[in-house]
């Protein structure tokens, strides 16, 4: 048989046409991308004609790179200096990522109007400190900006008529320049705005709009977000629940809710919206400290379609979290269930332990015959087998159920040599007591 391999030291991959070459560079970083000049005479100049272009600082991982207040000066000559070697026809996606304040504005700009010449579909303004490598659709929410965000001039974005996503983050646009959006982009299927202090009435009206997917984030000072007759697929909201409006989204199937406030308040408020929300498939929802008993004294509406939830608790990593199975009680077609905890200490302090009521024992069983997966993240109370105990009888057909018992990032302080070997005991305990009691179908991870 003939041997098709390629004879030793052969370069296959530069004898590909360029079209090919330049698809395996957008799928590089910038700067890895970037590099492959140094190949050969052939590479030299193929990166310069990428159209997705990430000026993610984090992500492309320079050498500079610090976080706030950073390095500005080091960040425009790199922009200026990709920008200024280009010569494809087309930008597809546009992206700056890096903590910039009012100060940069006429620098943004200048970035800005060189693209104008092109085909742009996505342009992405993050002038946070947040790294495009954490998703900002996600929960909980992310840190306030401590400056003059940068403010955004809508006339110079009315040229974009290809637009198909537009994000921004620590960018200030008022109200009018939302509705010009709305009214000029007439293929935008996608708005996100994170951190603003222009936004104060926020309308998405109208069949006609072809939007599908709408992100509302720490707007602080808005006052109203009003959706009607919208055809929206999915809906991200971080903000004060009296506020918002909804009214006839059909084809609304995934939504995100941090409500800003007590859940006393937001959850009332919830329910009236939850009328829209039948058609749901997926839903994601943050709730604070404190609210474990409301949350299982309540009624939750019935969502027939939702098959995905996922719950972000913002608790003290000693209180027993039982109640809040009660949630999924009335979601008969459930079949994934996250749940991720917020821990705000170790359940190794003094605090006294909050213990569990038999009305929220009782609210907490129910037979669920659809649910497949449990995925528990962040948990640090690992010695309470309760809440584990309850998810083994309440989801007979479970098939998968995954426990991380990993320490957040953020905020958490070392432990001790002896602490971690407490812990790591308790760990060991309870993926002892699971595999016990879980039957021999159901895959158990710890993470």
């Amino acid at each position: 048989m003939a041997s098709h391999t390629a004879p030793k030291g052969v370069d296959r991959i530069s004898e590909l046409p360029n079209e090919i070459l330049i698809s395996i560079l957008s799928h590089l970083t910038l700067r890895e991308a970037v590099r492959t000049s140094v190949l050969s005479k052939q590479w030299r100049y193929v990166w310069t004609y990428i159209s997705t272009l990430n000026f993610d600082a984090k992500l492309n991982k320079l050498s500079w790179f610090s976080p706030p207040p950073g390095n500005a000066y080091n960040y425009r000559n790199w922009v200026d200096g990709v920008l200024e070697k280009l010569r494809g026809p087309n930008i597809d996606e546009f992206r700056v990522c890096y903590y910039m304040d009012n100060t940069y504005r006429n620098m943004i700009n200048r970035w800005i109007k060189f693209t104008l010449s092109n085909i742009v579909h996505t342009i992405d303004l993050n002038c946070s400190y947040e790294s495009s490598l954490s998703s900002r659709s996600r929960l909980p929410s992310v840190p306030v900006p401590r400056r003059r965000c940068y403010v955004l001039d809508p006339y110079m974005f009315m040229k974009f008529k290809s637009l198909k996503s537009l994000s921004l983050s620590a960018v200030t646009v008022d109200d009018e320049a939302i509705a010009c959006f709305l009214s000029n982009f007439r293929l935008l299927e996608r708005l996100s705005i994170h951190l603003n202090v222009g936004l104060r009435n926020l309308e998405v009206v109208g069949g006609s709009l072809v939007l599908r997917h709408l992100e509302v984030v720490k707007c602080w000072n808005v006052e109203s977000v009003e959706i009607c007759d919208a055809n929206l697929v999915s809906f991200t909201y971080d903000g004060n629940m009296s506020r918002l409006f909804i009214k006839n989204v059909p084809r609304l199937v995934e939504v995100s809710v941090n409500p800003d406030g007590a859940m006393c308040i937001a959850k009332t408020r919830f329910l009236k919206l939850s009328c829209c929300f039948s058609q749901l498939e997926i839903l994601r929802l943050t709730v604070r400290h404190g609210e474990r008993v409301s949350l299982s004294d309540i009624t939750w509406p019935e969502l027939k379609n939702l098959k995905q939830f996922e719950l972000f608790v913002d608790t003290w990593s000693n209180d027993n979290l039982l109640g809040y199975l009660a949630m999924i009680k009335n979601w008969p077609n459930l079949q994934r269930f996250v749940f991720q905890v917020i821990s705000r200490e170790f359940h190794y302090h003094n605090k006294e332990r909050i213990d569990t009521t038999e009305d929220v024992r009782e609210a907490a069983r129910f037979c669920h015959p659809y649910l497949k997966m449990v995925e528990i993240s962040r948990y640090c109370n690992i010695c309470d087998f309760e809440i584990f105990k309850q998810i083994i009888e309440n989801f007979v057909n479970l098939e998968k159920i995954i426990i991380d018992t990993c320490y957040p990032d953020r905020g958490i302080k070392s432990e001790s040599e002896s602490k971690e070997d407490q812990r790591e005991l308790q760990r060991g305990s309870l993926e002892q007591q699971l595999r016990a009691q879980l039957s021999p179908r159901v895959e158990l991870v710890m993470l």
